[in-house]
């Protein structure tokens, strides 16, 4: 029986509708994992030793002492084709009429993330992705400084989600507004501490590892879950068990775990749906509110599976064929057949989620 679901964080409606993942043409899969290249290429801006291709280097994490090849492990520059456009000068807001708009200031940073052309998250090593999380960290912490707005860091995988070139980076934009979108977030948010005295977010992941049906993973810092509202199939959330309103104050220990569990994480889908296209996101409290006690970080994974049709178009409602207990249960499935993690300590932390976690 398909069901209407509240988002908790949103308060919108999701149509959950087993059934239909099997329709014709709903959900897109690839064949195969196809083989990544792990030469570099001639033609790309981002491998190394083509560093004079890109705008001029912001910042960038040196590869360590001793290591053969690049000089870097992480390198960031500004995007040629900025969705923001970089000044000195804060935004303005005209209005002309009924109309309001405002000058497109603010930020636009790509993220290489490894000198390797054929690199990926889902088949890095957990330093090398830590390293990237490192980077959307620092970057966070300087960019926030610029004043009110937001910070945003994602990443899109595949043509499906919008990517232009195939070597492994994601981007930060730095907004000089914070958008209607995330306003109501903190607003949902903000009524449930008023109600209650505690973060919506926290108290979310303690039902969810008491109930146990919708987690992925955790750790002792981290949790990996398919939210109760999933909008999109296999669509996968990382929160944080303890407060905390901006990834950019995470400490080394939720920062190095977050990349454990995110690697893991999206080496699963990889193993259960192929090389599918997803976007992710990490979310944060708006600048200058990182020490608010109603919101806490978050980092979304939605994978790119099925295309909106006119249902969702005409009410806003997302329709997600794949119930997220099933989702949750299938990449436990496979975190379950996956080699264990390499240390013992992280096989400590790592623990399989069940009924009872």
């Amino acid at each position: 029986m398909p069901e209407l679901r509240q988002d908790p964080f949103t308060r919108d409606w999701v149509a959950i509708t087993p059934g239909r993942e099997d329709r014709p043409r709903h959900m897109t899969r690839p064949a195969a994992t196809p083989r990544r290249s792990l030469h570099p290429d001639p033609a790309c801006p981002f491998c190394p030793g083509h560093e004079d291709a890109t705008p001029p280097e912001i910042w960038r994490l040196p590869a360590p002492a001793g290591r053969a090849g690049a000089d870097w492990a992480v390198r960031v520059v500004p995007n040629r084709y900025p969705v923001l456009a970089a000044s000195d000068h804060p935004a303005r807001h005209h209005t002309t009429g009924l109309h309001t708009w405002a000058d497109g200031i603010g930020s636009h940073e790509v993220v290489i993330e490894s000198p390797a052309h054929g690199w990926d998250i889902a088949d890095g090593d957990d330093s090398a992705v830590a390293n990237v999380l490192r980077t959307y960290r620092t970057r966070t912490l300087a960019l926030r400084e610029r004043g009110p707005g937001l910070v945003l860091p994602f990443r899109n995988h595949g043509p499906a989600a919008g990517t232009s070139l195939p070597h492994p980076h994601s981007q930060i934009v730095a907004t000089p507004i914070v958008p209607l979108r995330f306003r109501h977030l903190f607003d949902v948010a903000r009524a449930h501490y008023d109600d209650t005295g505690r973060c919506l977010y926290v108290d979310h992941t303690a039902a969810e590892l008491a109930d146990g049906r919708r987690i992925v993973a955790t750790t002792d810092q981290v949790t990996a879950l398919a939210p109760y509202a999933s909008r999109a199939p296999y669509e996968t959330w990382l929160v944080p068990r303890r407060h905390q309103a901006s990834f950019a104050d995470a400490p080394d220990e939720t920062l190095g775990e977050t990349a454990a569990l995110l690697h893991r994480v999206l080496a699963a889908l990889r193993d259960l749906l192929g090389d599918i296209s997803y976007n992710y996101a990490l979310i944060s409290a708006p600048n200058g509110e990182e020490a608010t006690a109603y919101f806490a970080w978050h980092l979304q994974i939605a994978p790119r599976l099925a295309e909106p049709a006119g249902f969702e178009l005409g009410t806003g409602m997302a329709v997600n064929p794949v119930p997220p207990e099933h989702a949750a249960a299938r990449l436990r499935d496979v975190l379950t057949a996956r080699p264990a993690p390499d240390t013992p300590g992280q096989q400590a932390r790592h623990r399989p989620a069940g009924r009872r976690p």
